[in-house]
């Protein structure tokens, strides 16, 4: 098959690493792919992810309508970043395509686009929610008002996948707005990620007894990686604070890291904070560490990139018992609940103190499981499983389309498309496609 797959292609998107693992997987599998960029005009010059095909930009229109024709599926990897997936919201106005979901709450990428489209965005937000939502989106005072207020009201999934031919998504959690607004297929496939610097694991010296467990959060430091909570939970115990030290790797604001620096100094916990770092950096972290916090609250993101690099590592990790976290089985992590975070991480730390051979045999369990499951191999052969779907699909979503658009123009209700006695006689356009 020939596709044409959307995705920041930007070194520091994590979206972008995992295309690139795919698309070798697909390239080796003997189907042709081009890349097209996704990201902000500015971003475009930067240095890209090794994709192993042809890489455009998603500004070069005669080249991508080129493309398009070409192509036998166009699939879009989508995640919560307007900066990194501009691309992506323009070309899907214009042409359906398959939508890979990262984050199953897209309120960003829609604030992002809404600025230039904002009489657009109101009708959106009225056609999916209510014409509350239209009139106070655009009036919230802070990000944090922000996200918990739309998070469960006005998510905008619905706004992404309604535009899609189908849609791949890394997690059950949130794919009821899925479902309820996607036109056609919707598959669950375990993200596809790996672990480039494990390599760099034989230079790590068996951990001494006597040493201090080392916590590490990788990734952007911001409120919902809980990163206050490790630090308190650590500060209350007068054991841990004498044997637990914790890392932050991963970019972060000067005034967070003041913050967080401070409450650290407060309660005599040793804490370093390194920032934004190359490859070799991180994995470098990752494999010093002893323990890896995949604390999120709230949890937004239809899979965890951090987390299931981690398990790639042979790390025990720690997250929250929500959404895509509270689908991994709970042999290969450690599971805290939200409500009482800080004491059950307390707790753990404690008991790892105590039983420090189970962080090795915990992070081998989870690294089994982990190659076996998250791999480009399988996230390839379901792309191509998914656009044969579409392909199958898409004369019955046009004609239901064309027909929705003649009951639209007499004033009738659309939905009336969605009841069976509508849907099954349909169902003749695909067996005159498959003829």
């Amino acid at each position: 098959m020939k596709f044409l797959i959307f995705t920041p292609a930007i070194q520091t998107s994590a979206i972008g690493r995992m295309t690139s693992v795919v698309t070798h997987a697909l390239v080796s599998q003997k189907h042709e792919v081009v890349i097209v960029r996704t990201e902000m005009a500015g971003y475009l010059t930067t240095e890209t992810h090794d994709f192993g095909c042809n890489i455009i930009s998603w500004l070069d229109t005669t080249e991508v309508e080129a493309n398009i024709v070409r192509a036998d599926a166009c699939i879009h990897q989508i995640g919560d970043n307007y900066q990194f997936h501009q691309g992506s919201v323009e070309w899907l106005t214009r042409h359906s395509g398959i939508v890979c979901l990262h984050d199953f709450f897209l309120g960003n990428l829609f604030w992002g686009w809404a600025h230039n489209n904002i009489e657009q965005a109101r009708e959106v937000l009225k056609t999916y929610y209510s014409k509350e939502a239209s009139e106070r989106f655009f009036n919230i005072n802070s990000s944090e008002e922000f996200i918990e207020l739309t998070k469960d009201q006005w998510p905008m999934t619905e706004w992404i996948c309604s535009m899609a031919s189908g849609t791949v998504t890394h997690s059950n959690w949130g794919c009821d707005r899925v479902l309820k607004s996607c036109p056609g297929p919707v598959r669950v496939v375990p993200l596809a990620y790996n672990s480039p610097g494990l390599a760099l694991a034989g230079t790590k010296q068996k951990r001494i007894p006597s040493t201090k467990l080392k916590l590490l959060t990788i990734g952007h430091v911001n409120p919902n990686k809980r990163v206050e909570s490790c630090i308190k939970a650590i500060g209350g115990n007068p054991t841990l604070r004498e044997t637990v030290s914790y890392r932050l790797v991963g970019a972060i604001q000067p005034e967070m890291k003041v913050k967080i620096l401070e409450l650290a100094q407060s309660l005599s916990v040793d804490v370093e904070v390194s920032g934004e770092v190359d490859a070799d950096t991180l994995a470098h972290a990752i494999i010093d560490a002893d323990l890896v916090s995949c604390l999120r609250w709230p949890s937004l993101e239809a899979a965890s990139a951090s987390a299931i690099e981690a398990m790639l590592y042979g790390k025990t990790t720690v997250v929250t018992n929500t959404g895509f976290y509270s689908e991994l089985p709970e042999q290969y992590v450690l599971k805290i609940n939200h409500v009482n975070e800080i004491e059950e991480l307390e707790a753990t730390l404690l008991s790892l103190h105590a039983n420090p051979d189970l962080l090795e045999v915990k992070g081998q369990q989870a690294q089994e499981w982990a190659k076996s499951t998250f791999t480009a191999e399988n996230y390839a052969r379901q792309l191509v499983d998914m656009s044969s779907a579409c392909i199958r699909t898409s004369s019955t979503l046009k004609a239901a389309s064309y027909y929705a658009a003649i009951l639209h123009g007499w004033g009738a209700d659309t939905s009336l498309l969605q009841n069976n006695e509508s849907l099954v006689p349909l169902a003749i356009f695909n067996q005159c496609y498959q003829h």
